[in-house]
C-alpha cells in the first residue's frame, strides 16, 4: 500500500534533506563511486526540491574537491544559494544557450551528470512512461557530447516498451562495461522508476 509519509520521507526530515531523492543517490554512491576528488564540475537536471544538489555538495566537500562547481538547470525560476552552485532556468534542449552558459562559468565539458528530471504526469503510467522517454532522448546530446570521456551520469527513468533498445544504444556509444541498471531501496516498491548509470 502507498504510503506517503514512510521510513524513507521520516528519515529526510530527520537528516534536513529536502526529499528521500538524497538517499537513492546514497544507494547509487555507494555501489558505483560517482563522486571522488576528481569530480570538480556537474550538471544537474531538474532537482527539484534540490535534495540531491544537497547531497552532491556533501560528496563535493566529503572528498575535498577545490573549487568544484555544480550547476543547476531547471524549466523552473530557481533561487539558491549554496556553496559551489550556479543555477540557470534553461531548457536544456536547446544547446545553443546550454554551452553559452556553461562557457560563462568556463566549462565546456564535466565530469558528472545527474538527471531527476520527469514530465508532468498524467497518470496513464504508459503515456508518462513515453513521455520520460521523449525527455530523456532530448537531452541525450549532453551526455554524448558535454561529458567528458571518463565521466559517469545517473539518469532517472520510467521503465517503458522500448527501454532495454534506449539502453543497448548507450552501451553501444558509451561501452557495455560502463551502463549499469540499478534500482535503489529508497524508490517506493510500486514505483517505475529506475536508474541509469553510466561508471
Amino acid at each position: 500500500m502507498y504510503n506517503p509519509y514512510d521510513f524513507y520521507f521520516k528519515k529526510a526530515k530527520q537528516v534536513w534533506y529536502k526529499a528521500r531523492s538524497a538517499f537513492k543517490l546514497d544507494e547509487i554512491q555507494d555501489k558505483f563511486h560517482l563522486f571522488d576528488k576528481t569530480t570538480k564540475h556537474i550538471i544537474d537536471i531538474g532537482c527539484a526540491p534540490w535534495s540531491r544538489l544537497q547531497y552532491a555538495i556533501s560528496q563535493s566537500q566529503k572528498h575535498q574537491v577545490k573549487d568544484y562547481k555544480i550547476v543547476w538547470f531547471d524549466i523552473k525560476v530557481v533561487t539558491l544559494n549554496l556553496p559551489g552552485l550556479v543555477t540557470y532556468q534553461q531548457d536544456v534542449t536547446d544547446q545553443v544557450k546550454v554551452r553559452e552558459l556553461l562557457g560563462e562559468q568556463g566549462i565546456t565539458q564535466v565530469d558528472l551528470i545527474q538527471s531527476d528530471m520527469a514530465p508532468n504526469t498524467t497518470g496513464i503510467k504508459d503515456l508518462d512512461a513515453m513521455r520520460s522517454m521523449g525527455l530523456i532522448q532530448d537531452t541525450l546530446w549532453m551526455y554524448k557530447e558535454i561529458l567528458k570521456p571518463e565521466g559517469k551520469f545517473v539518469i532517472k527513468v520510467f521503465m517503458w516498451p522500448w527501454f532495454q533498445e534506449f539502453v543497448a544504444d548507450l552501451k553501444a556509444h558509451f561501452g557495455w562495461n560502463h551502463i549499469k541498471i540499478f534500482k535503489p531501496k529508497a524508490c517506493r516498491s510500486e514505483s517505475k522508476e529506475t536508474y541509469i548509470v553510466k561508471i
